[in-house]
């Protein structure tokens, strides 16, 4: 029996993406004129492929996801129509066996796509959640510090990427020294404001403007005790970016009443992948600050209700003005958690390869629905589930589309381990 053929379908642009943009770049894919181009973009039923086999069509199928294009597999016979049929414009085989592979030749270079796995359980967990629990009562969040590496720990350990798994080393000594003394300058500051208010508002200023280079510091500490297998991530920063991204888009964001908000998302999701590395291999970010624009629709949906419902407070039952506002902004941060993650990992490449984020909102919004309920029927209890259901979450929902440098980088990391 034949091994069964697929057509790929278009279906239309991915939410989120910019339509130009995601144009251009079919358009280099397929080396196609844009009077061509808005030929596809304007129906919902064009063949982009006839009679690919299973791997190629997964393959296509894939990278269309990964800029931004909808596209189905549909087995041959159950295609309706074929309105528009694109030619394969790779590199052509001097013989016309199966071995040829049009996709791979229009990249240039074989693309493997290797997906993130969880592997904890929430019984698991559960067990490393009650101690921490207990030792921060016991010391009165003195060692949180140490339980906080221990959950770190737990689910980085638990992460996988090709069989290699993810690693945290941090010492919980250096954590609590740095937390230890920002607790005690919180602690003189909420002082400082009873005996001299003029000297709480300094003291407050002060803690502001060193904020940036707190986060700055901690986010190069994590990284650098972060590991995929033997190798660890790095931080480059530049202190003086640091602060206009983490100090001044924040604060006209909240000036703007969110206004500025998805702008500021898009600086510091740039920010945060342009000054992370692995090895030597730099992250790279390619979104646009105007695909952030879809962020603003529900944040000023839910103001205008938060608005509404406090200025009628006297005319509503406070119970129901309560749920009204905790559920509007629920779904709030529900959607942009999404949005915000896709747009940061799709945007997200490196020379070993790209990432492609497929979180959907109708099924993240069930599952945090569903941890919502469960922690507050059972008073917190089923955190530890919440957790570990929303690492898998993640997982499940990311790969890495490597190319052929993946696989010689990760030989020259076992040849170097191999000499020691």
């Amino acid at each position: 029996m034949s091994a069964p053929q697929f057509d790929i379908v278009f279906r239309g642009v991915r939410h989120g993406f910019d339509p130009a943009l995601v144009k251009g770049q079919f358009a280099n894919l397929f080396k196609l004129d844009v009077s061509k181009v808005e030929r596809v973009f304007k129906s919902k039923n064009v063949t982009l492929k006839n009679n690919a086999d299973e791997r190629l069509a997964n393959i296509f199928v894939a990278r269309l996801l990964a800029i931004g294009v909808l596209a189905d597999k549909l087995p041959v016979e159950n295609i309706p129509s074929k309105a528009f049929y694109t030619p394969d414009c790779g590199e052509v085989s001097t013989d016309s066996s199966s071995m040829h592979q049009p996709i791979e030749f229009v990249y240039g270079e074989y693309v493997r796509r290797i997906p993130f796995m969880f592997s904890g359980t929430g019984a698991e967990y559960c067990k490393i959640w009650l101690v921490n629990v207990l030792v921060c009562l016991l010391s009165a969040g003195i060692l949180y510090p140490w339980a906080k590496i221990r959950s770190l720990r737990y689910f980085y350990g638990h992460t996988h990427l090709d069989d290699v798994e993810f690693s945290y080393t941090s010492n919980p000594q250096k954590i609590f020294l740095v937390q230890f003394a920002l607790v005690l300058y919180v602690a003189a500051l909420c002082y400082a404001f009873f005996i001299a208010p003029w000297l709480g508002g300094c003291g407050a200023l002060a803690l502001i403007v060193m904020l940036p280079f707190y986060w700055s510091k901690r986010s190069a500490f994590q990284l650098q005790h972060s590991y995929y297998g033997d190798v660890s991530f790095q931080k480059k920063y530049d202190l003086r970016k640091a602060y206009t991204i983490f100090l001044l888009f924040p604060l006209l964001a909240l000036i703007t009443a969110g206004l500025a908000a998805p702008f500021a998302i898009f600086k510091i999701q740039q920010y945060r992948t342009e000054t992370t590395a692995i090895d030597g291999v730099d992250f790279m970010f390619s979104a646009r600050s105007k695909l952030y624009l879809s962020l603003l629709p529900p944040l000023l949906v839910a103001e205008i209700l938060s608005v509404g419902g406090v200025y009628f407070r006297e005319y509503l039952p406070f119970s129901f003005l309560i749920l009204l506002l905790a559920g509007t902004w629920i779904l709030v941060f529900v959607r942009w958690r999404v949005a915000v993650v896709n747009l940061q990992w799709n945007a997200t490449s490196t020379k070993l390869g790209y990432f492609v984020s497929t979180w959907d909102l109708p099924s993240y919004n069930k599952l945090a629905t569903k941890n919502i309920l469960l922690c507050l029927m059972t008073f917190g209890f089923y955190w530890p589930w919440a957790r570990v259901s929303i690492a898998r979450y993640k997982a499940q929902h990311l790969a890495l589309f490597a190319n052929q440098r993946f696989k010689k980088w990760q030989r020259k990391l076992n040849n170097e381990q191999n000499k020691y």
